[in-house]
């Protein structure tokens, strides 16, 4: 018989990056591989830049269209800085493409078992990433800037990474100022969170970005037309009384 002991559940607390294409679903299908491999090229580049190393990551997970990978959690501000050099190699990579590549990036922080295959720190990473307010403000711009100068990625921050690190030491390449705070609500998740897009305004993209509700009109009243009693009599302006009935 096993004896269970609480070793058996020792759990770290990780710094974890989600990283995936947007739009990569729209593009054909010779084009995926080469996409997810200069993405991941990319995003190597930008590690190394804030001090991290892809071959240093635990927990790598390869998505349909992107990666996740976990650091100690005394690099969190370096995971969120990510996003920072990411954006930049993009928008840089994108003026001299015909397809231009943006990616959604998704940070948090949270206890991962060393020789667990099941992360829920990795599924809340997801729901991040799926929220509908980040989607809107993604959409946004890529409607805006079709060619991907303006906005290579944006990010979106758990609740944890932002009271834990964000907020109190004002990481300096996601500066709590330029954040702005949302909602949010899926079948299984529901929490805040704040996104970020490298030097361009969150709040006010954000507030674009969101469908305006019209207002609302009240439905005209008709006055049903009233029909004169039998006999009645209507004063004439000449002092005669006329009479309906007469």
């Amino acid at each position: 018989m096993t004896t269970l002991t609480a070793s058996r559940y020792n759990a770290r607390t990780m710094a974890v990056l989600a990283v995936d294409i947007i739009g990569s679903s729209q593009a054909s299908d010779d084009l995926l591989d080469p996409m997810k491999t200069e993405m991941e090229s990319l995003l190597s580049q930008a590690l190394d830049t804030v001090g991290l190393s892809w071959d240093a990551a635990a927990h790598v997970r390869e998505t349909g269209d992107g990666s996740m990978l976990a650091y100690p959690d005394h690099q969190a501000g370096q995971v969120a800085e990510t996003v920072f050099y990411l954006d930049h190699l993009l928008r840089s990579r994108n003026r001299y493409h015909r397809v231009p590549m943006r990616a959604r990036v998704a940070a948090h922080l949270g206890p991962m078992a060393e020789h667990h295959r099941y992360h829920r720190t990795y599924i809340t990473l997801t729901r991040l990433l799926n929220a509908a307010p980040f989607g809107e403000v993604v959409r946004h711009w890529c409607e805006i800037d079709p060619d991907g100068e303006r906005f290579g990625a944006g990010l979106v921050i758990s609740k944890s990474l932002w009271q834990a690190v964000i907020e109190p030491f004002n990481v300096a390449l996601v500066p709590p100022a330029r954040c702005t705070r949302i909602e949010v609500v899926t079948p299984d998740f529901t929490g805040e969170a704040w996104i970020h897009l490298p030097g361009l305004d969150a709040e006010d993209t954000l507030a674009r970005s969101r469908p305006r509700s019209r207002p609302a009109t009240r439905p005209a009243v008709v006055e049903p037309a009233q029909s004169e009693p039998p006999g009645f009599a209507e004063p004439a302006r000449n002092g005669t009384r006329l009479s309906s009935g007469t």
